[in-house]
């Protein structure tokens, strides 16, 4: 016996079952697409690793990350000669980032609390890591270790506060007393906040003071320079000018000089014919003079004037 199932009911039932799983497959497959995106399954990562004597708190997939921007995470760890040989994966784009003697050290987002990671604490070289290369590491600091520390820092202040109060305990002062003086300091020093608040503000305003003269200084040195500036083209022309000139009158008197000499020069033989013909003037007339006809025409004419005994001899006569 058969039960018979209408026709139109379960009709196009495939067809959307197929839809239903398509739909489920590539919601399936879109969801392994992020999270291998996420895993950085696409992004083409290099290779390093450095070596710790003590694995303690690394695991795999620990992010690494440089200045707190996550590059790459932990890949593998293995056992090596000298410890633990941790294996990094880095994305090659941050390669150029990270200097050779970068430092990986293990530590923790929030200081003590934090969730793990390894941080990369660029080096001061100029040449970039190779992908493959060996990292320097710093493990992380326990509590141990950091109450040491504390503990090595805070020695010396506490030795040095109680030789204080031993200081104290020697000088035979009273505790109270001191005490009691030290809160008459303290209770002074508002007084000395607002002395030193109101030598500030007297210092402001002289400096303010100060800043105004020499604004307004600057501003007559620099109208002094711009008439300066004014005035020395002006005198330099003039100078210029005075100077064309003199040297065009040294250049005159120079070619006057010249050409008074070179006067002189054809002069000179003049002169000195002149000079010989009038002394052969001289000899001729001397020679006239001697000649008998005419040494009578040249008879020196004497002056009409009595000697002077002549003039003594007649005022003695009358005189007598």
């Amino acid at each position: 016996m058969s039960i018979a199932l209408p026709a139109g009911r379960f009709a196009g039932i495939v067809a959307k079952v197929n839809a239903f799983l398509l739909i489920a497959f590539i919601l399936v497959a879109a969801f392994l697409g992020l999270v291998a995106y996420k895993q950085g399954w696409f992004v083409h990562q290099s290779p390093v690793h450095f070596v710790t004597v003590n694995a303690l708190g690394i695991n795999k997939g620990m992010p690494v990350k440089l200045h707190g921007f996550t590059i790459g995470s932990v890949n593998d760890m293995e056992l090596a000669p000298g410890g633990v040989d941790v294996r990094l994966v880095i994305g090659s784009e941050y390669l150029g980032r990270i200097p050779q003697d970068s430092l990986a050290r293990h530590a923790r987002e929030a200081g003590v609390i934090g969730a793990s990671v390894i941080d990369i604490v660029p080096g001061k070289s100029q040449v970039a890591i190779a992908e493959g290369a060996q990292l320097s590491f710093e493990p992380a600091r326990g509590i141990n270790e950091i109450i040491d520390e504390f503990r090595r820092q805070a020695i010396p202040a506490f030795n040095e506060v109680k030789a204080a109060m031993t200081q104290v305990g020697r000088s035979g002062e009273d505790v109270t007393q001191i005490l009691e003086n030290l809160r008459k300091e303290v209770a002074q020093l508002p007084a000395t906040h607002r002395a030193i608040r109101q030598l500030v503000l007297e210092a402001s305003h002289a400096t303010a003071d100060l800043s105004q003269q020499a604004g307004a200084t600057l501003k007559a040195v620099e109208k002094v320079a711009a008439t300066v500036a004014q005035t020395i083209p002006a005198v330099s022309e003039k100078l210029v000018g005075s100077i064309e000139s003199i040297d065009a009158a040294a250049v005159q008197l120079k070619k006057t000089g010249e050409e008074a000499q070179l006067t002189l020069r054809s002069a000179r033989p003049l002169m000195e014919h002149s000079e010989v013909a009038a002394r052969e003037a001289g000899d001729v007339l001397g020679a006239a003079k001697r000649v008998w006809p005419l040494s009578d025409s040249f008879k020196e004419t004497s002056d009409g004037m009595l000697p002077i005994d002549s003039f003594e001899a007649e005022g003695k006569g009358r005189s007598r």
